[in-house]
């Protein structure tokens, strides 16, 4: 479990992603961006909590600024069986009866963090005014969920080497164009998308905790630290140096 203050001074949009291993709730401090969800468009302001579960496609576009306050929870191995029709994420505008347990929760988690070197994602941390946004997964497991649930594992395990489509197509026992189109019909963004978003993350775990750039490029998949630079900004939208320095001094 981990916790950070973000701040963006400038215009950004972000691409289509999603968080394949954590839910985030997030508390908008200042400014505003508009949040893209299954065609759905919404306007973040100042005193708003948003909950997003893992596996949910989202796109955000900052015009001036936007300064928010973010607890990642995490949850390994997750897929979150959320039907087509229902939105996922949850936003809740002038959020006065949560910010207090927010705030508590914030500070707690940096203060453990801090005092253990390292973060703690005991489940037992998580405030019981905030555990109902946790959403289990659903034990009914259909055919297509089986094979999708392989290509997810087969991402996890080997996302820092290159994947051939083969190896997928092997794996599920699908056609190309069949996979493709279950993967974005489930998941919401296409395998490749997915590949580049799951690397992202996996580099801000790593940077976390080590100093090498070039270390982390190599080992989140990416060919050298020039095109890690220019993926990671385009998907959290600054470099990894302003990333490490938010991060590790918060």
């Amino acid at each position: 479990m981990e916790c950070a203050t973000i701040y963006y001074d400038k215009r950004h949009f972000f691409p289509m992603h999603l968080h394949p291993d954590r839910y985030t709730f997030s508390y908008i401090i200042d400014g505003s961006s508009n949040l893209i969800c299954k065609n759905a468009t919404f306007t973040l302001k100042a005193g708003d909590l948003v909950i997003i579960p893992p596996y949910v496609a989202h796109q955000t576009l900052i015009e001036i600024f936007f300064h928010y306050k973010v607890i990642r929870v995490p949850k390994l191995y997750s897929f979150n069986t959320i039907s087509s029709d229902r939105l996922g994420l949850t936003i809740i505008q002038n959020c006065h009866s949560y910010k207090h347990h927010f705030d508590a929760w914030f500070e707690s988690i940096r203060d453990t963090n801090k005092s253990l070197g390292a973060t703690n994602s005991e489940e037992t941390r998580v405030p019981e005014v905030f555990k109902h946004f946790l959403i289990s997964t659903n034990a009914n497991s259909t055919k297509s969920k089986l094979i999708l649930k392989k290509a997810l594992v087969h991402f996890e395990h080997n996302y820092n080497r290159t994947i051939l489509v083969e190896e997928l197509l092997d794996l599920t026992c699908l056609s190309d164009s069949h996979f493709q189109r279950l993967f974005k019909t489930n998941i919401g963004i296409s395998p490749i998308r997915y590949l580049q978003n799951l690397r992202i993350e996996k580099a801000k775990e790593y940077i976390k905790t080590r100093d090498s750039f070039t270390d982390i490029a190599y080992d989140t998949g990416f060919f050298d630290q020039s095109h890690f630079n220019k993926y990671f900004k385009m998907n959290v939208g600054m470099i990894p140096k302003k990333y490490a320095d938010l991060v590790k001094n918060d």
